[in-house]
């Protein structure tokens, strides 16, 4: 496989590098999701095996979600909370499905420049490295990463081989969403060579009664709005479930939006959602919540309002009101006369 002008960037560089490269500190971002596991996974074997080199994988936050952490412990990705001062004792760092601008890393921007950047979302701005492979025509990081494993004839073990699908197929809704011809040969190419009982075993784990009881929140609170659903969540253990529940709500056949908030260590975190290819979620987002604290791609968008941990109730609320009303703004939807709540429950 010849791979794209990104990942055979990539093969140069560390090539370059060689030897000289000693160690790399390899960060995900916060609350890292199946394709930044699987793709700093696989980056580190790769720059293991062009450099020799020492890595560490870590990420912010917590891996939050069942099936990402089942993904995590079924498999053995060797990645861990970043502990304090670490950051400072590694040398060179590599940023993977992130970059320093964004607000989901815990990336010292201000004070270094990252060695690498390995990332498929809409380059920033100010992102800055030393090497900066991002390609936004990938569906997944993964993509890119294999890419680069393929064309150089790197073998990977069946553990990686098995995260990479699941990372790809986890990005994409199993190729159903945003994924390109790229993503679909990488993909096959490692489901040769996957597990095929341990993806079954991540997809469906066995789940937590905070899932449920979060579940039934979603759906019980939800509102509708011509052809928009939406919730707010309130507090929760974990920010993965405002993407999960706006993954849910998007499954009504009437719907072309979802939007869901949830609170979060003194953040308001947003997930938009579309089924519509050309609808440019993640432009939407970044108009909405500004630039590098929102963003994503043309069905999937995520982002942040930092409120901090003092908000009292008021801001809280004042925070998600703004965001619904001005993204059922942006549909034409005059907020107060749009929003129904076809599933709450009747007064006894």
């Amino acid at each position: 496989m010849k791979g794209s002008f990104q990942s055979r960037k990539l093969v140069r560089e560390l090539q370059k590098r060689g030897r000289s490269l000693k160690s790399l500190l390899i960060m995900t971002h916060d609350h890292p999701d199946p394709d930044s596991l699987a793709g700093a996974w696989a980056l580190a074997h790769l720059v293991r095996h062009y450099c020799r080199a020492r890595t560490r994988i870590v990420y912010g936050g917590m891996i939050g979600r069942k099936e990402n952490r089942m993904m995590a412990e079924q498999l053995g990705i060797p990645a861990f909370p970043v502990k304090a001062g670490e950051l400072s004792d590694w040398p060179k760092i590599a940023l993977v499905d992130t970059q320093p601008p964004f607000k989901n890393n815990r990336f010292p921007s201000r004070r270094r420049r990252p060695e690498f950047i390995v990332d498929h979302h809409p380059r920033h701005s100010n992102t800055v490295a030393e090497c900066a492979i991002i390609d936004e025509s990938a569906g997944a990081t993964t993509t890119i990463i294999g890419e680069a494993l393929l064309s150089s004839g790197i073998v990977v073990s069946r553990k990686i081989a098995t995260a990479m699908v699941y990372g790809i197929g986890s990005e994409t809704q199993n190729l159903g969403r945003e994924a390109t011809a790229r993503d679909m040969k990488v993909y096959q190419a490692f489901w040769l060579k996957a597990n095929m009982r341990e993806l079954w075993r991540i997809a469906y784990p066995k789940r937590p009664a905070d899932f449920f009881a979060i579940l039934a929140r979603g759906i019980r609170h939800a509102f509708t709005a011509k052809n928009v659903i939406g919730v707010h969540l309130g507090t929760l253990t974990t920010p993965d479930r405002v993407a999960q529940i706006a993954d849910t709500l998007l499954t009504h056949e009437k719907m072309r939006w979802s939007i869901v908030t949830g609170r979060y260590g003194g953040r308001l975190h947003v997930s938009l959602r579309t089924n519509d290819p050309d609808a440019e979620a993640g432009r939407l987002l970044r108009r909405l919540l500004g630039h590098g604290k929102g963003g994503g791609h043309q069905m999937i968008a995520g982002g942040v309002v930092d409120l901090g941990p003092e908000a009292s109730e008021f801001d809280w609320r004042q925070a998600e009101e703004k965001v619904i009303s001005e993204f059922l703004e942006t549909q034409g939807l005059k907020d107060a006369a749009a929003r129904i709540y076809p599933f709450r429950e009747e007064s006894a």
